[in-house]
């Protein structure tokens, strides 16, 4: 009899290794680490030893940048992820980002964080797009046939999805991670130049961020082309949603060729990739009327969207708001279950 039994046991950890118990075991590690801060205590170093991590450089699409990569401490062959940051000054040596690549390689990923120029100086451009997707060409190729994704967040979120439409690289990607991300150029830039997002069909109050008030409005002028700078000018200047976006859609050819180019709205059914896109409901930098436009979106492809109270816009570390130990589990479990999903699919 206890042979019988210790043979089922064997046989249902080998069934359920796979679908469930190495996912459950990386989320779980990932989890300990990013919210080490709740716990009080580095528990995931008791399980998974620091990860290797290199400073390097690589050309993507013409463009040379810095690399940073996180490989797991032990082995040799990982599923790997491109991490696209950000609009964050500090780049690669941003804290929160450094300390998610860490996570991602003790859950057992080999991490790639290109120092994008696009992202580090605030700038929109289409050509972000063929660096985007030739970055992930060089992920897949370092993940030597494991699985390989990309994670995105805020503006870097946006920009990955635009890219993964067009992209033959991104196209093939395992997954597509977002993190507090936009997903019309258009709607988005309404919401910060009017302080209102659309949400069931109504337009409802959003109070943007006074960085987010700042950076993306130089960004955009900073875009357009001269002809059609009085349009975005008024729809910056506007207070009303509904107008903004009218002037916005309104802009010469050209400029309007950039804006739908990086709204991953425009070829939103092109995505073929799993999106699992991660929301904060009071996410002050992009409206979350953004991640649930893209939920409601026609397209053939898998598509999650989690909003976690625990993580604010685009950082993976967050307090408990405040509001007791009962909540914070209840978030912890959630995000939980949405990582193990992520996990599965990623390898």
């Amino acid at each position: 009899m206890r042979r019988r039994l210790a043979l089922a046991a064997a046989l249902a950890l080998v069934l359920l290794w796979g679908p469930l118990i190495r996912p459950a075991g990386r989320a779980t590690v990932l989890l300990l680490d990013l919210f080490s801060g709740l716990v009080g205590t580095d528990l995931a170093s008791l399980v998974s030893p620091l990860p290797r991590v290199r400073e390097g450089t690589g050309s993507f699409d013409g463009v040379s940048m810095r690399v940073t990569t996180w490989e797991p401490g032990w082995g040799d062959r990982h599923p790997a992820l491109l991490i696209v940051n950000g609009a964050s000054p500090a780049g690669n040596d941003n804290a929160l980002t450094r300390q998610f690549g860490r996570a991602l390689a003790r859950a057992g990923f080999l991490a790639v964080l290109p120092e994008f120029p696009f992202l580090k100086e605030a700038r929109f451009e289409e050509a972000a797009l063929g660096q985007l997707d030739s970055a992930f060409a060089a992920v897949r190729g370092a993940a030597a046939g494991e699985h390989a994704g990309a994670f995105g967040s805020s503006i870097g979120g946006g920009l990955l999805l635009a890219a993964a439409s067009r992209g033959q690289a991104l196209r093939s990607a395992d997954e597509l991670i977002v993190l507090g991300a936009y997903f019309d150029l258009d709607t988005y830039v309404a919401s910060v130049a009017s302080g209102a997002q659309t949400r069931a069909g109504a337009v409802v109050p959003w109070r943007p961020s006074a960085e987010v008030r700042e950076r993306l409005p130089l960004a955009a002028l900073a875009a357009v082309s001269p002809a059609g700078r009085p349009g975005l000018e008024g729809a910056l200047l506007g207070s009303d949603h509904h107008a903004a976006l009218s002037r916005l859609r309104a802009l010469p050819q050209a400029d309007r060729v950039l804006f739908d180019a990086l709204s991953p709205r425009s070829r939103w059914s092109e995505v073929a990739p799993p999106v699992f896109w991660i929301h904060d409901p009071d996410d002050n930098y992009e409206p979350i009327a953004e991640a649930e436009a893209a939920r409601d979106a026609p397209r053939t492809g898998s598509f999650r969207l989690a909003a976690p109270a625990l993580i604010q816009h685009a950082e993976v570390v967050a307090g408990d708001r405040g509001r007791g130990p009962l909540f914070v589990i209840g978030e912890l479990v959630g995000l939980l279950g949405c990582a193990i999903e992520v996990m599965r699919v990623a390898g």
